[in-house]
This record gives C-alpha cells, structure tokens and sequence, in this order.
C-alpha cells in the first residue's frame, strides 16, 4: 500500500518520538521534507537532521530539542492536505500564535517561514504550522 501523504507521516512520526522522549526520530527523505528540515532547523526547533542511506533508499535522521525535559515542539500541525490545498497569498499568510509560532510555506523562492514570505512579498501553500 502506498502511502498517501508523506509529509503528514513526517509530522506524526517527530510528534510521536517527542512525546515518548526520544531522542532522535528517522524517515524516508524527499526534497520537501528536507526542506521542512531545514526551516526547523534554522527556526531552533529542532537539534539537526542529517541525510543518510544510498541513493535510492535515502532517509532523514532529526536530533530532537528538549528544554528542561520538555519537547521544544510543541504543536506541529499539517495545514494544506492533499484533499484540500490552502494557499494564501503574501497579504493573506495568517500568523500562527499571534507571531509566537511559525507556518512553513512553499513558494517560488523556495521553503520559507511565513515572515520570509511576507518581507518578499510571495505567497503560497502554507504546508504547517509549528508552535
């Protein structure tokens, strides 16, 4: 069986492993995912993540992040499905939390928060939220 949304099996696996502790958590890896990594990463959500396997087999290892034994993530929640795309253009991208969380957006300039988005100007499919 195939499986139906990659990203959304990303973001239950991370919530999982953070919830039991662990301390890292692994993946298969797409350009996107690795992108979504990436924002984590630079946003200080997560450790780091590194790509590891063959070429055909690749998968992603994230180092979780805790503070005083406490995940940093702690809400990480899939926005546009693919039964139900949300795209929102520069003007329209909400914020998450009132500023305190970050939304992840595809756009044309790449994988960006949605502040990036919002100081270039660029709208597009706001893939999560984490908080």
């Amino acid at each position: 069986m195939s499986m139906q949304d990659p990203i959304s099996d990303m973001i239950s696996r991370v919530m999982n492993a953070q919830a039991r502790g662990h301390a890292t958590v692994s993946f298969s890896s797409s350009k996107i995912k690795n992108a979504i990594c990436s924002v984590l990463e630079k946003e200080g959500f997560i450790s780091s993540f590194k790509i590891e396997g063959e070429e055909s087999k690749k998968t992603i290892l994230v180092s979780l992040k805790y503070h005083q034994e406490s995940p940093v993530i702690r809400e990480l929640k899939r926005i546009s499905k693919p039964g139900l795309r949300k795209y929102f253009s520069s003007k329209e991208i909400p914020s998450v939390r009132n500023g305190l969380g970050v939304g992840i957006i595809t756009t044309s300039k790449g994988v960006l928060t949605d502040k990036e988005a919002r100081e270039h100007g660029v709208g597009g499919e706001l893939i999560c939220t984490v908080f």
